[in-house]
C-alpha cells in the first residue's frame, strides 16, 4: 500500500525579484555544453524508463532548470514536473523559462531552525513518483537528512536516481578528474600569481591570514567530495534497495570549462580572498583575470602531464546512482 497522499496541495513558489545575474551566468554557461548534455541526458535516460503517464516528478536541486529542460525535451508521456531547490535565486531562473508551462511548478525549501526544510516536509509525505537530482548531491551538507526526506516523499516503490561528477570512487582511473580537483587547482595556481605576479600584489598582505579566514566560503560553493559508500549508506538508512551505480567518462573541452570557471557567482568559491562574498569591482575584475589566468596553466599542465587529457580535453567520470523506496 502506497503512503498517504496529503489532501493539502504543497505551497507552490513564485518570484518575488528579477532573476539574478549569476543564475543566468550559470545557465549560459552549461546549457549548450556538450559535456553538460552528454551528464545530464545519461540521468535522463535511466529516469525516463520509469517515468510513466501523470507521475509527479521531483527535480530535487532543480538550480536553474538545466536539467528539467532535457527532461521534458526528451520524454514522450506527460507528467507533472516540480522543481524544487534551495535558492530562490537560482530557481527564479527556472521559474522564468518555464513559467506557462502548466505540468510545471517550482517548490522552495525553506529554512526551519537554521536548516533547510527536507522534500517531505515541503511537498508532504507519499505524493511523489520518481526523484531526479543532476549536479546536487554532493553540494548537500547532510546527505543523510536529505536522502530521509527525499524517501519519506516517495511514495512506495517510488523511484530516485542523481547523479555527480564530484563522488570519490577507488576504481577511478588515472588521470580522470573530478570537479573539485579543477577547482582546487584553479586556487592553488591563482594564489601563487597573487604571491608572484605584480599586478596582484596589492592582495599578497595577509594572504595565508585570509585563506584560513575564507575556507568556509571556499567549502561552501565546493564541498570536499565524499566517497561512494557514504551515499550509498545514507540510501540505504533512508529505506532505499536495489541500489545500482554506473559510470560514465565524460570528456570537457578546456574553452567549455572556462566559461565555467568563469561564473560569477562560482568564482566567489574558487578564489574567495580576493573580494570575498561582496567584490568591488575591481576585485571581481581582479578574480576573474587570476581565475583565468590560472585556469590555462592548468589546462596547459593537463596536456603536458596528464595521461587522460589531450590537446582539447579533459576526461572526468560522472556517477549515477538509482534506488527503490522500499
Amino acid at each position: 500500500m502506497d503512503d498517504p497522499i496529503s489532501v493539502q496541495e504543497p505551497k507552490v513558489w513564485r518570484p518575488d525579484r528579477p532573476v539574478s545575474k549569476g543564475a543566468t551566468a550559470y545557465h549560459d554557461a552549461v546549457i549548450d555544453a556538450p559535456y553538460y548534455k552528454e551528464n545530464v541526458q545519461e540521468l535522463v535516460e535511466i529516469a525516463g524508463k520509469k517515468i510513466r503517464q501523470g507521475d509527479i516528478v521531483v527535480d530535487f536541486g532543480a538550480g536553474t532548470g538545466v536539467s528539467a529542460a532535457y527532461l521534458l525535451k526528451a520524454m514522450k508521456v506527460r507528467f507533472k514536473l516540480w522543481l524544487v531547490d534551495n535558492s530562490a535565486a537560482w530557481l527564479g531562473k527556472a521559474y522564468e523559462i518555464f513559467r506557462g508551462n502548466p505540468d510545471v511548478e517550482c517548490f522552495l525549501l525553506e529554512k526551519i531552525n537554521g536548516r533547510y526544510a527536507t522534500l517531505a516536509e515541503t511537498l508532504d509525505r507519499g505524493i511523489v513518483d520518481y526523484v531526479i537530482s543532476a549536479n546536487t548531491v554532493h553540494l548537500v551538507p547532510d546527505i543523510g537528512q536529505a536522502f530521509k526526506g527525499i524517501s519519506e516523499a516517495l511514495k512506495s516503490k517510488g523511484s530516485f536516481v542523481f547523479q555527480s561528477g564530484n563522488i570519490l570512487r577507488s576504481g577511478r582511473k588515472k588521470g580522470v578528474l573530478m570537479i573539485d580537483n579543477t577547482v582546487n587547482s584553479v586556487h592553488s595556481m591563482a594564489l601563487e600569481f597573487i604571491r608572484t605576479d605584480s599586478r596582484f600584489e596589492k592582495y599578497r598582505a595577509e594572504l595565508d591570514k585570509r585563506i584560513k579566514i575564507e575556507e568556509k566560503q571556499r567549502k561552501f560553493i565546493f564541498p570536499e567530495p565524499r566517497p561512494l559508500e557514504a551515499y550509498i549508506k545514507s540510501l540505504t538508512d533512508a529505506g532505499f534497495r536495489i541500489i545500482e551505480t554506473k559510470y560514465k567518462l565524460i570528456r570537457i573541452k578546456y574553452s567549455d570549462w572556462m566559461n565555467f570557471l568563469r561564473v560569477k557567482r562560482l568564482q566567489a568559491g574558487i578564489l574567495p580572498e580576493v573580494g570575498g562574498k561582496e567584490p568591488s569591482p575591481e576585485e571581481e575584475n581582479d578574480r576573474d583575470m587570476l581565475i583565468t589566468l590560472a585556469a590555462n596553466k592548468l589546462f596547459e599542465d593537463l596536456k603536458r602531464e596528464n595521461p587522460m587529457a589531450d590537446g582539447e580535453s579533459f576526461a572526468t567520470e560522472w556517477v549515477y546512482v538509482t534506488a527503490l523506496k522500499t
